[in-house]
């Protein structure tokens, strides 16, 4: 069936109108109407989201650009060796593999010595000629499918050559590129030896088709062989969702193009903007970017011009972030691409070492301590930005205004930091997108109104079909949701507002074995409580991707900047209903968050730590990608909830 056929009898089947269409994809429905006479055809952008829309699933999309044809996908398997490729050229039934761009993949086997595990090597590439690829790959010194033979177990690598007679040179360099982003995310994978990041932003035919379609049917085929694991396990890695190898969208490539720029003329003494800021709403892709400026930073550093030209270097650059769960996972990703050790630090061993750096990335800096607090001597310390900033040729930082959960964190009573963030040789970047949640505008714009506290935001709950928001009245059901959400769909957790008590360290009085939050009838340990989590921790694996933390309550602590596919917040006794504004508000005297607000003429209900306490649960509000799910302690508050669905 012809595409302008398919779509309108797909549409029609779901009992979808064509506005209802156009208004999904942000069209006239004359637009869809010529789309589905074949008058114009579907533009490029469109055809993912279109097909989404519209449930196309992958033989469908297979079928409409012919790769359902005789001419099938291939995946041949061959030893990487001089005589491994030279009987490749006898088999029979190669033609496809021999006359066609493919895509390849070099595997080695190698057991953890110590834990006795075995884990996997890979590199992947493209080639117009497999053949002529393959053997300058043999030849080359230095070289990355070598380099897993000689670290493999009893030197052996398989190589997985992909082909299909519709493969052009672009779409190998896609698949390519998103073998990496997903290699990264595969727990079957310990190292990836590639060596380039394609970057890819430009559009080209049947370029949906390969995204949405074939890339997964070539991942299926390995999976099924044991090569890599599911697309599902990978996806729900916390190393695939800050992957370097993401494609940006084009207005993170614009902001990738501003900050390479500006650090390349401030290195090299044309301007003297030293400091760049990236702003941007929660899941609007700023860990995304900053992701790949380390990854391009070290494998293609700037060169710095010393000496009036007489010397030069290449650029050194460190990663840093306060926030524990997160460093983690950067760490995880420079030992898996096999990055320069200390690359990525937490801050306080960063300025404790006090080695300056030509380039600076500083992920959630909203996050950086602005106060002492009794850590270093008086007469040395300074405020962590101003740190850094003194460390720093040229200092990139990620900051959101709201994220600032702390008064520790506060800068407004501090011109110098004030000057760092928002000075006249500060570079402002913006970015304005969503990409963490995945819903229509309504719904977005749903839950920022509700995150933010705005005036009228506790309102009926907008229809889409692909976020789910929900109210609970019952914590039994709430947390036995979630459960359920985390066995279909994984990564799915309970978080919470920091409203019962926590000590780091110790243990309760009371005899409880663990620090917990009681909720309705359930009553279940904070996070990093359960001794199977501890463990887990000590090995660098994020609080989120630990098995066991589905059986603990998270909090900004352990989520803020990581993705869930289901969240389920806890709206604690601090968070209440304002009858007058129709909006979240906050009774800092109920929060037990008494590290991050200070208590002034006897209460902690000051406008500034309403403004911290708000923010956390903006952040809490916005980790879902697939659904939100609440569960407010207050009744008032809970009543009013469960009347917006009714």
């Amino acid at each position: 069936m012809e595409i302008y056929n398919l779509i309108k009898s797909k549409r029609i089947t779901l009992g979808l109108t064509q506005d209802d269409v156009a208004i999904k994809l942000n069209v006239t429905r004359q637009a869809v109407q010529n789309w589905e006479n074949n008058k114009r055809a579907i533009p490029n952008n469109l055809i993912a989201k279109y097909f989404k829309i519209l449930d196309f699933n992958a033989a469908e999309i297979l079928s409409l650009f012919g790769f359902l044809s005789d001419d099938n996908l291939m995946i041949e398997e061959i030893d990487y060796s001089k005589r491994g490729i030279d009987d490749f050229q006898k088999y029979e039934n190669t033609k496809v593999l021999m006359n066609f761009p493919t895509l390849y993949l070099g595997v080695g086997k190698q057991r953890n010595k110590y834990s006795n595990m075995v884990k996997q090597l890979a590199y992947v590439g493209e080639a117009s000629s497999i053949v002529r690829r393959t053997n300058e790959h043999l030849n080359a010194t230095n070289d990355k499918l070598n380099k897993i033979k000689k670290d493999a177990d009893n030197n052996k690598e398989i190589l997985y050559i992909v082909g299909h007679s519709k493969f052009n040179k672009s779409a190998t360099l896609e698949l390519e590129q998103m073998f990496m982003d997903s290699l990264l995310g595969d727990p079957k994978f310990s190292k990836i030896y590639n060596g380039r990041n394609n970057g890819l932003s430009a559009d080209f035919y049947e370029r949906n088709a390969y995204r949405t379609a074939i890339f997964p049917e070539i991942w299926e085929q390995l999976r099924r062989r044991n090569v890599v694991s599911s697309l599902e396990e990978v996806h729900n890695s916390a190393l695939f969702a800050n992957s370097p190898f993401k494609s940006l969208s084009l207005k993170q490539l614009e902001a990738k193009e501003i900050i390479t720029q500006k650090i390349s003329e401030t290195l090299n003494k044309i301007s003297d903007n030293t400091v760049i800021k990236i702003e941007g709403l929660a899941g609007s892709g700023k860990t995304v970017l900053m992701s790949q400026l380390f990854y391009g930073f070290w494998k293609n550093p700037v060169k710095v011009i010393e000496n009036e030209g007489k010397t030069s270097h290449e650029s050194s650059v460190a990663l840093l972030v306060r926030h524990e769960q997160q460093r983690r996972t950067y760490e995880q990703i420079a030992r898996k691409l096999n990055m320069d050790k200390n690359m990525v630090m937490d801050v306080s061993t960063f300025v404790n070492k006090g080695n300056k750096v030509d380039i600076l990335l500083v992920d959630e800096a909203h996050l950086l301590w602005s106060g002492n607090y009794s850590r270093a001597k008086a007469e040395t310390w300074v405020p962590e930005l101003i740190a850094l900033h003194k460390l720093a040729k040229t200092l990139v930082l990620i900051y959101d205004s709201n994220q600032l959960v702390s008064a520790r964190s506060k800068v407004a009573d501090n011109d110098k930091l004030i000057d760092i963030l928002n000075g006249d040789k500060t570079v402002m970047v913006n970015l304005d997108e969503q990409w963490r949640i995945n819903a229509n505008q309504n719904t977005i714009e749903w839950i920022q109104n509700l995150a933010h506290f705005d005036k009228n935001s506790l309102v009926t709950i907008p229809k889409d079909k692909s976020y789910e928001i929900k109210f609970f009245d019952d914590a039994g059901a709430f947390r036995k949701a979630i459960e359920i959400k985390n066995q279909n769909n994984g990564l799915s957790r309970m978080v919470a507002t920091y409203d019962w008590k926590y000590s780091q360290g110790s243990r309760p009085k009371n005899g409880n074995r663990f620090w917990n939050v009681t909720f309705g009838d359930e009553v279940v340990p904070w996070n990093l409580e359960l001794p199977e989590v501890e463990e887990a921790q000590k090995k660098q694996i994020p609080w989120q991707e630990i098995e066991s933390s589905l059986y603990e309550i998270g909090s900004d602590f352990t989520v803020q900047g990581i993705d869930l596919n289901y969240v389920g917040v806890i709206l604690g006794p601090s968070v209440v209903w304002n009858e007058e504004n129709n909006a979240l508000d906050i009774d800092a005297d109920k929060s037990m968050d008494h590290q991050k607000i200070r208590k002034i003429k006897g209460t902690y209900n000051t406008a500034e730590n309403k403004t911290y306490l708000k923010n956390v649960v903006n952040v809490l509000l916005t980790r879902g990608v697939h659904g939100l799910y609440i569960y407010a302690v207050n009744d008032i508050l809970r009543e009013k909830l469960m009347g917006l669905t009714k």
